[in-house]
């Protein structure tokens, strides 16, 4: 028979999730804002990551004995990454580093899952190696793709011409803060509003 406190236990637990989720949206959406507005120093730092997650992948292969295709899916799927960050923060979805990294990534994923699947390792060592050696690139370049739109030379306004009211600067958002803001909309349809009575 279930007890109410393991009733209690899986409500709290799912409210525990709730706030881990909301929590995780809105340090995404924070680190999208990041990227925006400093996309020199995000470009430095994805530059960075990539050559550590590259040394990575050869710490692997030396020390650990991983597998030479696995290793080498993964180090090309890296330089495909450092291809796109030669035109950062435009990144074109149709070239050939997007393409080759996307591929590439798909394939070091399944040499990845049957490898730990042959291979005994602890839960934390599998997350690791998929944190750090798969999605920490791709996943910063998904982030990075809101900041395409402001940083380019054509876009900037001046102060005086536009009013400098920011409304411009909402209109012209891409990738993730985009979707963001379609749909924090969303919601903001569906949930009551609450507005102010005037006596």
């Amino acid at each position: 028979m279930i007890s109410f406190l393991q009733v209690l236990s899986w409500i709290a637990l799912l409210g525990e999730l709730l706030v881990g989720v909301f929590s995780l949206a809105a340090g995404l959406y924070y680190l999208a804002e990041l990227i925006e507005e400093y996309s020199v120093i995000a470009k430095k730092a994805i530059s960075g990551l990539t050559i550590f997650v590259l040394l990575c992948h050869v710490g692997l292969l030396l020390f650990d004995g991983f597998p030479w295709l696995l290793i080498s899916a993964g180090v090309l799927c890296h330089l495909c990454y450092a291809s796109l960050l030669s035109t950062f923060p435009n990144i074109s979805l149709m070239s050939l580093g997007f393409i080759g990294g996307t591929i590439f990534l798909v394939a070091s994923h399944v040499l990845a899952f049957r490898y730990f699947s042959e291979e005994w390792y602890t839960f934390q060592e599998v997350v690791a190696f998929f944190f750090v050696c798969e999605w920490v690139v791709p996943f910063s370049l998904f982030i990075s793709l809101s900041a395409n739109d402001l940083v380019l030379p054509t876009l900037q306004t001046s102060s005086g011409a536009g009013g400098g009211d920011g409304m411009e600067r909402r209109q012209r958002r891409s990738g993730f803060l985009a979707l963001v803001d379609i749909l924090s909309q969303k919601i903001s349809n569906i949930t009551p509003s609450r507005t102010s009575k005037r006596y």
